[in-house]
């Protein structure tokens, strides 16, 4: 409990400014030096005067004796002995007083009713060193905590050596242990008053100075000179608890692609970056307060502002930086809350970090605000709770595979598999569930568990055909490429077996990202770029990676022959596909009218069309168990057998094939 009590003493103190800290520092350590000579004093000022009391008793027994050596008899000795023992228990400050032989017996008491006993050994000491004997007594008898001193003294008779014994009250010498006290208490007063402004002036003005030199240097940090990280919880956690109908925002900023700036233009130059951003916080307003969280990290804390005045503040920081450094660009997450929410330092941080790493996944160079990316996705606390059930029950997840067909030969080439979660879940579906598990950055686990899931249910039954599994975005980071190949060994597939499907918003620009890739290439993964024509983004992955399959996004399909820009669009990027002998697969074929304009397309000019693979809910809906692999297209059309044989898509062994492009001019 006393450690305790110092421990939030200490916590207090050290929250308080430099004077009060430099001025307790002293006067405890005064106090605790003069409390340690009071005692010091109080024991050998007790002492003294006990001495004292011993010597002058024992003056008084040297008389005594002398005139016990004038008695005739034994009886006039006693009788000597009795008058001088009247007059000492006459005195203030004598208790009682009684005469002890050498065996212990009592010889004579003036008040037998208070006689004690007096130990043996201590009778031999005086006896036998012919000096007194003195200590402290408390009183057994009584209520209170009075003290007595008993004092025994040695009294030579002609029968031999008797001990005087003689209690004392210690009023007198508590009296002056009183005054000594008062007078110790004013002089350590005294020394306090005097010693806390002359050690401030001949030492405390230099060490205070050092000191917030240190804390200067503790929270600035030395490269930008902005405040650094460790006084930005404290101050983000003041302005949350400002009046209560304000509002506060928090702004997440990282510096796109910091890490190719240093590998490519050396630390230096990244220095310079860095330096530039902090300069551009000069744009923000008086009051609000910009943080180098590390690295390429920074926050700004902007009281009083909503999202939109946030927003305002990156654009002005952002332009600023443009002029200073051209070609470099940030990527922003915000999140605002009123005060009155209540929510905490660590929340408001969640929210603006789901803002920025929703940024960087749309493509960097942007800004992004929680509110915007909350309204698609609402995060409770059952919802997130139900995603981290999922990682602990990986088992509780299945999969369902859907077919995909080679349109030339009407023919099952392979499936798709796709995560289907348990029922009873406050989840809509695998969607939802991603999103939710990137906002705990645990998506590259579900999606190792989803893989993992779909080999499982590879192993456990006869495969034929293609796999097609997906890779989330957050997973191309950290994707082990080599167990991977070990664990679609350990399902019975070849790696050739398997396409591993990435979509446009996988930051293929990413030179991490696209490593993994080209690593997996090389192990002999096939690679195919989903839901391509949603954006731009993968055009520019064609440039970067070598796709077998592209699968274009439905939207795309449905605006085939209709819309020139969606046609230019999917033939040049199917032109990088299809010149290296890749597949072009349909997406989102869900009824007869689709699937007509897909054929028309394939067969109204075999030797230009872009498509050779279709699926969708009209082409077969997502089953837990695979189709056969001979099923054929005649339940919808009437079977087409004039496409050339291609090459395989794998090994070949299941006698499945993808016609490739190359093979079609033949």
């Amino acid at each position: 409990m006393a450690s305790r009590s110092w421990g939030a003493f200490g916590t207090a103190l050290r929250r308080q400014s430099f004077l009060v800290r430099w001025t307790s520092a002293v006067a405890i350590s005064v106090l605790a030096v003069g409390a340690l000579e009071y005692a010091y004093a109080s024991y050998q000022l007790e002492q003294r005067l006990v001495d004292q009391a011993a010597d002058e008793l024992m003056l008084d027994v040297g008389e005594l004796e002398e005139r016990v050596a004038r008695a005739d008899s034994a009886s006039a000795e006693l009788a000597v002995v009795g008058a001088e023992l009247d007059d000492i228990a006459a005195r203030d400050d004598t208790l009682h007083v009684a005469v002890f032989d050498a065996a212990g017996n009592l010889v004579l008491d003036l008040d037998s009713a208070d006689a004690e006993a007096v130990s043996a050994d201590r009778l031999a000491q005086v006896i036998s060193s012919d000096s007194p004997l003195s200590q402290k007594e408390q009183d057994e008898g009584e209520l209170s905590d009075e003290n007595r001193y008993e004092f025994l003294l040695p009294l030579r008779t002609s029968q031999g050596v008797l001990v005087l014994e003689i209690d004392q009250r210690p009023e007198l010498i508590a009296g002056l242990l009183a005054d000594l006290r008062e007078r110790k208490l004013l002089g350590l007063l005294l020394v306090v008053v005097c010693t806390v402004p002359l050690s401030y002036l001949l030492g405390g003005r230099s060490l205070r100075r050092r000191q917030h030199h240190a804390d200067r240097l503790a929270d600035t940090d030395p490269l930008t000179g902005i405040t650094g990280r460790r006084p930005f919880r404290p101050l983000l956690q003041a302005a949350l608890a400002g009046p209560v109908d304000t509002t506060v925002a928090l702004v997440l900023i990282d510096i796109d692609q910091f890490k190719r700036v240093n590998d490519r233009l050396g630390h230096s130059y990244g220095d310079r970056v860095l330096v530039a951003l902090a300069a551009s916080f000069d744009t923000l307003r008086t009051g609000d307060r910009a943080f180098r969280l590390g690295g390429d990290e920074f926050a700004l804390v902007l009281p009083g502002a909503h999202d939109g005045l946030a927003e305002g503040a990156v654009d002005r920081v952002r332009n600023d930086l443009h002029a200073r450094m051209p070609g470099i660009t940030i990527s922003c997450g915000v999140a605002s809350v009123r005060v009155d929410d209540r929510i905490s330092v660590q929340e408001l941080w969640e929210r603006a970090d789901s803002a920025l790493y929703e940024a960087k996944r749309l493509g960097q160079a942007r800004t992004s605000t929680f509110t915007e990316i909350s309204k698609g996705v609402m995060a409770t606390a059952d919802k997130l709770d139900a995603v981290a059930r999922l990682l602990e029950h990986e088992r509780a997840l299945s999969v369902a595979f859907q077919p995909i067909w080679d349109l030339r030969r009407r023919r099952i080439v392979g499936h798709e598999a796709l995560l289907r979660l348990p029922p009873g879940l406050p989840l809509s579906g695998p969607a939802e569930a991603f999103e939710l598990a990137r906002r705990l950055a645990v998506a590259e686990d579900l999606d190792a568990a989803a893989r993992r899931t779909a080999l499982r249910a590879v192993r456990e039954q006869p495969w034929q055909g293609a796999l097609f599994l997906n890779v989330h975005p957050d997973a191309l980071r950290c994707l082990d490429v080599d167990l991977l190949v070990h664990d679609v060994r350990a399902a019975g597939l070849e790696v050739g077996d398997v396409v591993l499907e990435v979509t446009e918003q996988a930051d293929l620009d990413n030179p991490e990202h696209i490593r993994t890739l080209k690593a997996a290439h090389a192990c002999g993964f096939r690679l195919a770029l989903d839901d391509m024509g949603q954006g731009n983004a993968g055009l520019r992955a064609l440039t970067h990676v070598r796709f077998d399959v592209i699968k274009l996004d439905k939207q795309v399909i449905a605006r085939l022959g209709t819309d020139p820009a969606s046609d230019a669009a999917v033939a040049a990027a199917t032109t990088f596909v299809t010149s290296t002998g890749g597949w072009v697969i349909a997406e989102g074929i869900e009824d007869a009218q689709l699937l007509d304009r897909v054929l028309n397309d394939c067969e109204s000019a075999p030797q230009q069309s872009m498509i050779l693979g279709g699926q969708g809910y009209h082409l077969g809906r997502p089953a837990p168990r695979p189709w056969p692999i001979d099923t054929s297209l005649e339940g919808v059309l009437d079977d087409d057998e004039s496409s050339p044989p291609g090459h395989p898509l794998g090994t070949g062994r299941r006698d499945v094939h993808l016609v490739e492009a190359g093979e079609r001019s033949g």
